[in-house]
């Protein structure tokens, strides 16, 4: 407990040195001085309007209580994410990489969604080894590789990446080898990865019972999720449950693993393959959490159709358990999307699907899910650092466990469209 706290004083200590550091970074940058050797910082951002479908009492956002999977709360202006990346070099070999946000989802505040400590040394014979360690996502993902993990497409994430956007985090050790292609006189290039954590024992959880939702927000490190307060989770084995969730919880002290392997063939094609479980002990139930045993296996792809069009995909298929089976549920989901430059305009479409499957025999808690999205974005560029966009979505899934409450429909279409004013400077 003592060793929890001092974690939790420092990370608040690093958090408030971000902060202090922040305005003079962005003043020297804004009036044209050079940062400092070794220093660099990018940070974009969003606001804009938003029309959405109407929204009865239980669908609300799952981030104020409700069980709706679209973010928007009501129409009229809003504020997406505001993202920040700062990265140090400090020697030749070591550098550091700090992302922090400020966003009002579910409340407005500023906090470090990573934070990492990297080492490459010379290449030996070709093969580069590298390693990192600190607070940080896998490198799954082959759409949210632009500024502090945003989509490089769209305003909102895949239902993947919204998943791992939310409760995919924790503090671990990673290393890699690489070998690439160029220096061997090849097209092709390989990477393994393999890495050790912890920190991430509730992972599972708001996709039990809330299921797949497609957004943008990322949580802080230390950050509580909201879901609904399902009658379920009131009573009987679910009875300690809340209607929250700490993703970055450390909770029985088991340390989990995932192992990757990446292809990339000239610059036309990548593939990403991942294994990802947390071991977790699913019997565990520390500080108003559980710890659920989850595991996943994710497949990314990448694919250079064209000059102007590009195909990105990913498939993920995995289970988490929680209590005696008290929860005890299968998972997948897929997404595939083209992006298309287009004179000046960069237009991108993206199909979503995805499916829970409940396999535990707890009575009067069904969390059986399913449902497809479409996502249809353009962006217009006005300056080098300003663009509009407008980005339309649709989402359409049944949720069983909606049935709880009597005006909580089970089958439910939600949408919302976006006009949005984006800033960025990297």
């Amino acid at each position: 407990m003592q060793n929890s706290s001092l974690l939790h004083l420092n990370f608040m200590r690093c958090r408030l040195i971000c902060l202090a550091f922040i305005p003079l970074l962005y003043g020297r940058f804004a009036s044209g001085a050079e940062l400092q050797p070794g220093l660099r910082l990018s940070a974009k951002g969003e606001v804009g309007l938003v029309q959405v479908t109407e929204q009865m009492r239980g669908l609300r956002p799952w981030w104020q209580g409700g069980t709706g999977q679209l973010a928007a709360a009501h129409n009229g202006l809003q504020f997406g994410p505001q993202l920040l990346a700062l990265g140090f070099d400090v020697t030749d070999h070591w550098s550091a990489t700090v992302h922090g946000q400020w966003h009002d989802k579910p409340s407005q505040q500023f906090g470090i969604t990573e934070a990492w400590l990297s080492y490459q040394p010379l290449p030996l014979q070709g093969y580069r080894l590298s390693g990192r360690a600190g607070w940080f996502y896998p490198s799954m993902s082959l759409e949210n590789t632009d500024i502090a993990w945003s989509s490089a497409y769209s305003s909102s994430f895949s239902a993947i990446n919204s998943w791992f956007a939310e409760e995919l985090r924790a503090r671990g050790a990673e290393l890699s080898l690489s070998r690439p292609g160029r220096f061997f006189q090849s097209a092709h290039s390989y990477q393994l990865v393999a890495g050790v954590f912890q920190g991430n024992d509730p992972l599972g959880t708001i996709l039990s019972w809330r299921g797949f939702a497609i957004h943008n927000y990322q949580s802080n490190i230390g950050e509580r999720v909201r879901f609904a307060n399902y009658p379920s989770i009131r009573t009987g084995a679910l009875a300690a449950q809340p209607d929250w969730v700490q993703p970055s919880r450390e909770l029985d002290h088991h340390v989990g693993y995932y192992a990757g392997v990446h292809w990339l063939h000239q610059d036309n094609s990548e593939l990403r393959f991942y294994h990802y479980d947390n071991k977790a002990d699913p019997l565990v139930l520390r500080h108003g959490q559980y710890a659920w045993r989850t595991s996943f296996r994710s497949l990314a792809w990448q694919q250079q159709l064209h000059e102007q069009l590009r195909l990105v995909a990913q498939h993920l298929n995995g289970h988490t358990q929680m209590g005696p089976k008290a929860v005890d549920l299968s998972y997948r989901s897929w997404f595939v999307l083209l992006a298309l430059q287009s004179a000046q305009i960069q237009w991108s479409v993206r199909y979503d699907h995805f499916l829970q499957q409940d396999k535990d025999q707890y009575p009067g808690d069904n969390n059986n899910g399913k449902g497809h999205g479409w996502m249809l974005a353009g962006q217009y560029p006005l300056t080098p650092y300003l663009s509009l966009s407008v980005e339309w979505q649709k989402l359409h899934s049944m949720q069983q466990n909606r049935d709880q409450w009597q005006d909580w429909p089970v089958d439910k279409s939600f949408s919302q469209l976006n006009f949005l004013l984006n800033w960025r400077f990297d």
